[in-house]
């Protein structure tokens, strides 16, 4: 008979940690540990208190996790990014101390109104990239990017939202936490303190498929995971959703995802956004946006060119502007800075769904222009045309007066 593990035993409020730390509350808590609020003795300051479970400061790998992580966090700052202040150690226990975030996880936003709005999952999405973009360029990879590790800042004065709607999330910023299955890739070699043959690290929700055969990977199944977030953000649900874990990441591997515009809320989705998010969760790691900042340039394309039609469209030669749309996404910030000196207006033209009335899309400023090229084309030779026909009814009015004034002439002679 197996004996169950010891129920994680809590600090209480009001202990102190390292003379150093005095408990206020929990805050969440995981397999290896406990997140508290606590109060900084010597200036006061809020924190969030990571510290491990008692019954597992004697396991080795978990020790060294912990060890690893802060090692890691001293290396990868930036504003997206959990801030470490501290890592404490007393009596074989270990405390990591962070900023306190005062908001609320990703997680807890999807649980509570998923999907959200459009606008703001991009906005979301960018900031995370923001978040990548610093771990990977400092050598590593999360691994484990999923929303309960993305937290929101709550404004210490939110503004009114429209017509006293509540004030967006996203009046904050959005940070990316939990370093402690990140992995390192480059720059100073640090153990990870754990066997990795034959081990998988990650949540098979938003595992990317080599991440699940446990292959070797790279920032790109970061990549993967947040196409994973943006899917669940704007659909409402995660691209695979199975019975069992094995279930889920069997899908990763084998199965393509449902695009993101035949769901329930897909009329809110562009063509183009939907082009982005399958494109991050593209099964070879080739084919997906190269880079987290290319994945953000993509979303801030996708942002900022879209329009929303409401009726089926007539223009029979815009059939495959989806398509060039998912070209467009893919030009680098230098290509919009400079395509920006002659921006020219765009007018809205609606491209008909494959299943539904309206369609959501944005089209390239070339194909509009071919578009408003075309139609101008044809009014003015319908112009053109009016013209002609115009001056040859002149014509023939003049000579009809001028035969009339001559046979009245004729007649008056006689």
């Amino acid at each position: 008979m197996i004996s169950p593990e010891p129920a994680p035993e809590r600090l209480p409020v009001g202990h102190r940690v390292a003379s150093r730390y005095t408990v206020e509350s929990v805050i969440g808590e995981g397999a290896s540990g406990v997140v508290y609020r606590a109060a900084r003795d010597e200036d006061g300051r809020r924190v969030a208190l990571k510290v491990i479970h008692k019954h597992l400061s004697g396991t080795p790998q978990i020790f060294r996790r912990y060890h690893r992580e802060a090692a890691i966090l001293r290396r990868v700052e930036g504003p997206h990014v959990v801030r470490m202040l501290d890592f404490v150690e007393e009596d074989g226990l270990l405390a990591i101390a962070l900023e306190h975030i005062d908001g609320s996880s990703l997680e807890e936003l999807l649980q509570e109104r998923a999907p959200i709005a459009v606008d703001l999952a991009i906005e979301i999405a960018v900031q995370i990239c923001a978040a990548l973009e610093t771990a990977h360029a400092a050598g590593v990879i999360h691994r484990d990017l999923k929303p309960a590790n993305v937290l929101i800042d709550r404004p210490a004065s939110p503004p009114d939202g429209p017509d006293g709607a509540a004030p967006s999330p996203l009046a904050g910023r959005v940070r990316v936490v939990d370093f402690g299955l990140a992995k390192v890739v480059h720059g100073e070699q640090m153990s990870t303190g754990l066997t990795e043959q034959d081990m998988i690290f990650g949540t098979p929700e938003y595992m990317a498929p080599e991440q699940v055969r446990g292959e070797d990977v790279d920032p790109r199944c970061d990549v993967y995971a947040l196409g994973c977030i943006l899917y669940e953000m704007v659909v409402g649900a995660v691209p695979f959703s199975k019975r069992t874990p094995i279930a889920v990441m069997t899908a990763q591997i084998a199965e393509q995802p449902l695009p993101p515009r035949s769901s329930e809320h897909g009329g809110l989705i562009s063509a183009g956004l939907e082009a982005v998010i399958l494109r991050a969760l593209a099964k070879d790691p080739a084919e997906r946006h190269p880079s987290a900042r290319a994945f953000a340039d993509a979303l801030r394309a996708c942002r900022e060119r879209r329009f929303v039609g409401h009726s089926r469209a007539s223009l029979a030669s815009l059939h495959d502007a989806i398509s060039i749309t998912e070209l467009e996404l893919e030009r680098t910030g230098l290509d919009h800075a400079a395509a920006a000196q002659n921006d020219v207006s765009i007018p809205d033209v609606a491209l008909p769904a494959p299943s539904r009335e309206s369609a959501v899309v944005r089209v390239l400023p070339e194909a509009s222009a071919a578009v408003f090229n075309e139609a101008s084309g044809n009014s003015t030779a319908r112009v053109g045309g009016s013209s002609r026909e115009r001056i040859l009814w002149i014509v023939v009015a003049i000579l009809c007066a001028v035969a009339g004034i001559a046979v009245g002439t004729l007649i008056g002679a006689r």
